[in-house]
């Protein structure tokens, strides 16, 4: 091996690392972008809801899947809870955990999906939404429905 072939064999070793290091800025950007739509799609539906509080009719905000699949079973899937908020005459904002972010809205009920990856994201979503409602005072008309005791714990602090 000359001179010639150890500076190639290191040039391709270069070019290789940069492939990889390209390789994963491209994944890690596609996925601050994804995040960056998903929490764009947030705000928009946080500040519907927020309109909606401010004009004083009640809403109530259910833990999608905590009710449907946590203790004790309030609905026997997503189907039948969207059914209970649609019979219940209330404002209902049912929010799901999804891979995909989405909403929909059907009369009083709006049904939306986070969207993103990770544990507890309509938690998350949840409470931001309500700590906003608490810092312009709008909490009075606003209450969460979960079985899940430290989460209700967690919207209790923020409503006081």
């Amino acid at each position: 091996m000359n001179a010639q072939d150890i500076i190639r064999s290191s040039q391709l070793t270069h070019v290789r690392e940069l492939q990889t290091a390209l390789t994963k800025a491209a994944a890690e950007n596609a996925a601050l972008r994804n995040e960056l739509d998903s929490l764009k799609a947030h705000f928009d539906l946080a500040l519907l809801a927020a309109m909606d509080l401010k004009g004083g009719e009640p809403l109530e905000i259910w833990d999608g899947w905590n009710l449907v699949l946590g203790s004790p079973k309030e609905a026997k899937d997503r189907a039948d809870l969207i059914a209970q908020a649609k019979a219940s005459g209330k404002r209902v904002w049912i929010v799901f955990d999804g891979h995909d972010e989405n909403v929909t809205l059907d009369g009083n009920v709006r049904i939306s999906y986070t969207g993103g990856q990770g544990e507890h994201r309509a938690d998350k979503f949840i409470i931001d939404f309500v700590r906003m409602a608490a810092y312009l005072g709008l909490t009075a008309n606003l209450s969460v429905r979960t079985n899940d005791k430290d989460f209700r714990k967690a919207v209790e602090r923020l409503m006081i």
